[in-house]
């Protein structure tokens, strides 16, 4: 058994590897313990009341820095999950009324994920599948054709290679990004006849914040059937949510002093929140965030991982065994580098 990190340990470790530095077991009751705090001039919030308070602040903004540039800059500050105030609320139900039916989605997760795998005999990564099937599925139900669907998961994947945060931060991706933000535009305007320039932008954003944590879903729910009695799909999925979040915070600026909680907190603070740190059991998960800009995709996401999970075990596909699992070197999701399945 593990031992949960001593407080010292979680102290010294950087605010930016918590994420990834151990199984939020082991670091999540030393943090709840410590509660909302500063360290190394930025501030660290944990627990449900804090967390709560924190996401419907409106003196934290999840706004990107000023002063960027580019095309993918460009792109990503338009989108709902990078706005706040009035722009945010106009661009977020612009894309909530977009969102296809869970059904259709979930039953287009499952017949791709057959797909991937009919061809399959020996031992393969199942997270290249993992990152793209989510934004390909979520794609065609928004109307894109196969091939253009196809086309814009991959470049959904070069941009959020490009301008997601990493440790450290990746070189040479800029350009990448660029390119992929005018080729991705240009290939979602034209599949889907759209010359709107906030509903192309809202459905990239669909995609773009379905990449990397449906694929963290999947991989930790694949890792969750390991040895023992397995169970069924949807219980690993909700399991896996509840007690190893693939998110397990998001980043805030601080526009003007605020308090949360006790805590007093400077204008121009950098901004950890814990999410998954808030998680109690009932109600939705933590890990989907809450207030103005709780995840609104979170049913697609959850269903998306159900049914690929589902489809991996009914073939008969199990992590293989004795393998080491290590993750991408990110600050805020827990997303394995590379799960080997296996099946008798």
């Amino acid at each position: 058994m593990k031992t949960s990190l001593s407080p010292d340990e979680l102290v010294s470790c950087p605010v930016e590897e918590l994420t990834i530095s151990a199984p939020p077991a082991r670091w999540h009751g030393p943090m709840l313990a410590l509660g909302t705090h500063c360290r190394a001039e930025s501030w660290v919030i944990a627990g449900r009341q804090d967390v709560a308070a924190a996401l419907a602040s409106g003196a934290l903004s999840v706004a990107p820095a000023a002063g960027q540039e580019g095309p993918a800059a460009q792109l990503i500050a338009r989108m709902a999950r990078f706005s706040d105030g009035a722009e945010h609320d106009r661009r977020r139900d612009l894309l909530v009324s977009m969102l296809p039916p869970v059904p259709t989605v979930g039953a287009a997760a499952g017949a791709r994920a057959n797909d991937y795998l009919r061809r399959r005999t020996a031992a393969f990564d199942i997270m290249p599948m993992a990152r793209q099937l989510p934004a390909e599925v979520l794609a065609q139900a928004l109307g894109l054709p196969t091939a253009a669907a196809e086309r814009a998961a991959m470049l959904t994947g070069v941009l959020c290679d490009a301008v997601t945060p990493s440790l450290p931060p990746r070189e040479g991706t800029r350009s990448a990004g660029d390119a992929a933000a005018m080729e991705l535009t240009g290939v979602v305007a034209d599949g889907l006849g759209w010359p709107d320039t906030d509903r192309v932008t809202a459905a990239i954003s669909i995609l773009f914040q379905a990449r990397e944590a449906t694929a963290a879903l999947i991989g930790a729910t694949v890792l969750a059937g390991r040895g023992g009695t397995v169970a069924p799909a949807a219980q690993r999925v909700d399991d896996v949510l509840r007690r190893d979040a693939p998110v397990q915070c998001t980043r805030r600026t601080a526009v003007r002093d605020t308090s949360i909680g006790a805590a007093q907190i400077p204008a121009g603070a950098a901004v950890w929140i814990f999410v998954a740190t808030a998680e109690h059991g009932d109600g939705p998960p933590a890990t989907f965030g809450s207030g103005p800009h709780g995840c609104p995709g979170a049913a697609h996401a959850t269903t998306i991982a159900r049914q690929v999970v589902a489809v991996l075990a009914a073939e008969g596909w199990r992590p293989a065994p004795g393998q080491r699992i290590e993750l991408e070197r990110r600050p805020n999701v827990r997303v394995p580098v590379r799960i080997l399945v296996t099946r008798p």
